[in-house]
C-alpha cells in the first residue's frame, strides 16, 4: 500500500467519527443559526471526501518512488520518513505549546514542516513561518479574542 492510500484511510477513519459526534452530540443547527457541530461536520465531510479521493486515485508521483526511497528528482528518503517528521513536529507542538507559547511554537512547527518536509529554502521557510505565525496570532488573539498561551514571549495588550 502506498502512503497516499494509507493517509486516505487514516483521514476517513478519523473524519467519520468526528462527523457522527458533531451531528449527534453538538447539533448542526440551521443555515440561519448554525450549531456547535456545524464546522466539525463540514471539516469531517471535506476530510472524508479528500481521503476517499486519495484511496481511489493516489498522487501519480507516489507510485514512482522505488523501494530504495529514491524518487524521480534524485532526492533520497522515504515519504514515510517525511510523514514521521510531520507527525513528530505536531506532537512536539502540542507538548510545548503551553511552555513556549503560541507564537514561538507555531514558528518552529512551520519552520520544521517547510524546511524538512517540503524542502523549501531557509529564506522562504523563515519568512513564511514568521509571517504565518504573526498573522494567525493577530487573527486569533485580537480579532477573534481567543486566549492563546503566551509562554516565554509575553505580549502586553
Amino acid at each position: 500500500m502506498n502512503i497516499d492510500r494509507a493517509i486516505g484511510l487514516i483521514a476517513v477513519a478519523v473524519a467519520v467519527p468526528v462527523g457522527i459526534v458533531s451531528v449527534s452530540q453538538f447539533g448542526v443547527g440551521v443555515p440561519q443559526s448554525p450549531g456547535a457541530g456545524f464546522w466539525p461536520l463540514l471539516v469531517a465531510v471535506l476530510m472524508t471526501g479528500l481521503g476517499i479521493k486519495l484511496i481511489i486515485s493516489p498522487v501519480p508521483d507516489a507510485e514512482d518512488v522505488s523501494e530504495t526511497g529514491d524518487d524521480q528528482d534524485g532526492e533520497t528518503g522515504s515519504r514515510w520518513m517525511l510523514l514521521g517528521i510531520a507527525f513528530a513536529s505536531l506532537v512536539f507542538f502540542t507538548a510545548l505549546l503551553e511552555t513556549l507559547g503560541y507564537l514561538l511554537c507555531t514558528v518552529l512547527l512551520l519552520l520544521t514542516q517547510l524546511r524538512l518536509v517540503e524542502h523549501r529554502s531557509w529564506r522562504s521557510s523563515i519568512l513564511i513561518a514568521v509571517l504565518a505565525a504573526v498573522i494567525s496570532f493577530v487573527v486569533f488573539k485580537f480579532m477573534l479574542k481567543l486566549p492563546l498561551p503566551d509562554g516565554i514571549i509575553h505580549i502586553a495588550f
